[in-house]
């Protein structure tokens, strides 16, 4: 988790204080109980409820979605209430209720699928499908959350490449045939993910 984000480090750090480490802990009913909060199902726009000073929120779900989709959505609303207190969005001006949804889409798939708990099982179930039904959520959702996984890896990789290369005191006159084959590979990842443009000259020589 070197690379992650300072959400996703405190959604895990909530989620560990909590004692939520396992699929079945992720329960709407157990997380409900953990976090003071009564769900509500009617047909209407999903949203949340809650005060600064009071440890307990309501979360009104939308009953018209599929079952995985307002899972989705009480995972959007929980990230409300963890990271955006002040009760009311219906309240909120236009432009900070933007930023807030922006905010809880991307905290969403943290807390739907929290680092400590979706990452080793990634290890062992290979399909979008048998993921989707573990964690009970849309496929989309759980494609994004690997990419977001992947992307955090290969700027680790790309972190290790250059301390190898420095550990080695490479220099601009190197030559590409003394680069470990690994090393060269983890490079060419990361020309391919921000462009061969946005690569140091010094490293681009290497590729």
């Amino acid at each position: 988790m070197r690379f992650a984000t300072w959400l996703e480090k405190s959604v895990v750090e909530i989620m560990k204080e909590r004692e939520i480490h396992t699929i079945s802990d992720l329960s709407m009913e157990n997380l409900c109980d953990k976090f003071h909060i009564d769900v509500i199902y009617q047909p209407q726009t999903s949203h949340c409820i809650h005060e600064d000073d009071d440890d307990y929120a309501l979360i009104c779900i939308d009953n018209r979605l599929p079952f995985y989709e307002q899972r989705m959505k009480f995972f959007h609303e929980l990230s409300h209430v963890l990271f955006h207190p002040g009760g009311d969005q219906r309240f909120l001006n236009q432009e900070l209720t933007h930023l807030q949804e922006i905010q809880a889409e991307r905290i969403a798939l943290y807390t739907s699928m929290p680092r400590h708990i979706f990452e080793p099982i990634i290890h062992k179930q290979h399909s979008i499908e048998s993921l989707t039904e573990l964690f009970e959520i849309p496929s989309s959702f759980i494609s994004e959350r690997i990419l977001i996984i992947q992307n955090e890896r290969l700027r680790e990789s790309y972190q290790q490449a250059l301390q190898e290369l420095d550990e080695k005191h490479l220099n601009k006159s190197l030559q590409p045939n003394q680069i470990h084959p690994s090393t060269r590979s983890i490079l060419r990842k990361l020309a391919r993910l921000v462009g061969e443009e946005n690569i140091e000259y010094s490293i681009k020589q290497l590729l």
